[in-house]
C-alpha cells in the first residue's frame, strides 16, 4: 500500500490513463500531413501514434517518485514491484485501447495498447542506459518515425512499429520484445535510480 502511494499511482497513472483514453476517443482515425525527409515531402500520419506518450511519461514520473534511502537499504524487492507496475500499466492500456477501438470502430485506436508496450520498453531501456535523459526516447522515436520512417506518404517501414496496423505480427513481436528488454533493464538497474 505504501509503495503505491510513494509511486503516486493514484495521481500520475490515473491521470495518464484518463488522458490516454480521452485522446483515443477524440482522435480515433484522424490523420494529418506532416513534413518528412524519408518520403520526400510530407506523410500522412495517424494522430493516434502520439497518444501513448502522455501515459508513458506518467509511468516514468511514477517510477521516479521514490523514497531514496529506504529503497537503497531495504530488503523488499522494489524492482519486482516496479516491474509489476509497468506490466500492469501496459495491460490496462491494452484493454483500454481495445475497448475504445471497439467502441468507436477504430483499428488505429486498438493498436495504441501495443504502442504503449513498445514505447514503455523503449523508455525503460533508455532510462537504464542514459539515466533520466533516456526517458525522451519514446518521443524521439515517434518524431524519427514521422521524419524518416515512411517509404511513401502512407507506407511506413517495418522497423517503425507505432504506425503499423493492429494486426501486423512483426509490430506485435517488436513491441513484446522491446517491453521485455525494457522491464529486464529496469529490474537490473532499479537500485541505481533509488
Amino acid at each position: 500500500m505504501w509503495w503505491l502511494l510513494t509511486r503516486r499511482t493514484h495521481v500520475f497513472l490515473a491521470l495518464g490513463t484518463a488522458v490516454f483514453l480521452v485522446l483515443l476517443l477524440l482522435l480515433q482515425d484522424r490523420s494529418s500531413a506532416l513534413p518528412s525527409f524519408g518520403s520526400g515531402g510530407s506523410v500522412t500520419v495517424r494522430l493516434a501514434v502520439f497518444v501513448p506518450i502522455p501515459l508513458v511519461a506518467a509511468l516514468m514520473a511514477s517510477l521516479d517518485s521514490r523514497l531514496r534511502a529506504p529503497e537503497i537499504s531495504g530488503v523488499r524487492r522494489i524492482d519486482l514491484r516496479d516491474a509489476a507496475l509497468v506490466l500492469g500499466v501496459v495491460a490496462v492500456a491494452t484493454v483500454v485501447s481495445v475497448a475504445a477501438g471497439a467502441l468507436v470502430g477504430s483499428q488505429v485506436a486498438q493498436a495504441a495498447g501495443r504502442n504503449v508496450a513498445f514505447l514503455t520498453g523503449l523508455m525503460l531501456l533508455g532510462r537504464a542506459l542514459f539515466g533520466q535523459g533516456g526517458a525522451l526516447l519514446p518521443t524521439a522515436w515517434v518524431m524519427a518515425v514521422v521524419l524518416v520512417g515512411f517509404r511513401t506518404t502512407a507506407d511506413p517501414y517495418p522497423w517503425t512499429i507505432v504506425p503499423e496496423p493492429v494486426g501486423a505480427p512483426h509490430a506485435a513481436a517488436g513491441a513484446a520484445l522491446m517491453l521485455a528488454v525494457g522491464v529486464l533493464a529496469q529490474i537490473r538497474t532499479s537500485r541505481t535510480y533509488a
